[in-house]
């Protein structure tokens, strides 16, 4: 995330593909931090300490996600570069706080039982035969599925009308690949075909999980709160900036009113 950061504060204005490409890396980092978090604050403690560490996190979000619009509307109107290069300090004390102050509290690498045959001699070894367990079938047609859906529900009724190719063509692709990801997940569990012919390989999302009413509850009502929050808080920045003419600190003051109760 940090070398996307610095690829975004450097791109120049003549060259939009180098923006593009710094925030290519930044999603795959943020990617990878979400989820670093989530393991970090699970780590070594029972279910009620991270509950306490969630909770925590989360209103420590929620004033991020107050105070950060306006912070990055005023930094926007000194210069926009300055939205990306905030990321660059905050991003190295991190790193330097979870290496040298937590490294000590950390898991780390947990026994693949899918592994006991490979080589696993040394560190290169380990890492190649730990990147054969990644679920690259799921992933790709998980990341093409709901990308050309996205896609889709992006240009609808905006670029182009709803029933215009270029709205059908993903719409309909994208959800043919959604459906089979689910099916090559559910191929994925063990003793079936796809399993014995991957078995070094792990599911995306095990089936088990999404079998049970309580999980699949809860990925139900996070998919939609998710839909709906990050859906609001983009659309509401385009209103404040394109229909309004807000500038970028008006415009962050603005979502105040909102980000709060979201905290909350």
């Amino acid at each position: 995330m940090i070398i996307g950061s610095a690829i975004c504060t450097g791109a120049p204005t003549s060259t939009f593909s180098v923006l593009l490409l710094g925030r290519a890396l930044q999603g795959v980092g943020a990617a990878g931090v979400n989820i670093s978090i989530r393991t970090i604050l699970a780590d070594r403690v029972s279910l009620s300490e991270y509950a306490l560490n969630w909770t925590i996190f989360a209103l420590v979000s929620g004033v991020g996600f107050s105070v950060g619009p306006v912070i990055g509307g005023y930094l926007n109107t000194a210069s926009w570069r300055w939205c990306f290069a905030i990321n660059l300090p905050i991003g190295v004390v991190a790193m330097i706080v979870v290496v040298f102050v937590l490294r000590k509290d950390l898991q780390g690498p947990q026994p693949l039982p899918q592994l006991e045959s490979h080589d696993m001699s040394t560190a290169p070894r380990r890492f190649i035969a730990r990147l054969l367990t990644i679920d690259y079938g799921g992933q790709m047609l998980f990341l093409w599925g709901f990308g050309l859906l996205i896609l889709a529900l992006t240009w609808a009724g905006g670029n182009y009308a709803w029933d215009s190719p270029a709205v059908l063509a993903p719409i309909i692709i994208g959800g043919i690949l959604a459906i089979a990801w689910v099916v090559y997940e559910r191929c994925m569990v063990p003793g079936s075909v796809m399993a014995r012919a991957l078995p070094k390989q792990k599911a995306m999302v095990p089936w088990e999980l999404l079998s049970q009413r309580d999980i699949g509850l809860l990925f139900l009502v996070n998919f939609s709160i998710g839909v709906s929050m990050f859906a609001v808080m983009y659309f509401m920045d385009l209103y404040f900036a394109l229909v309004e003419n807000r500038s970028s600190s008006s415009a962050g003051i603005s979502l105040l009113y909102f980000l709060p109760g979201l905290g909350g």
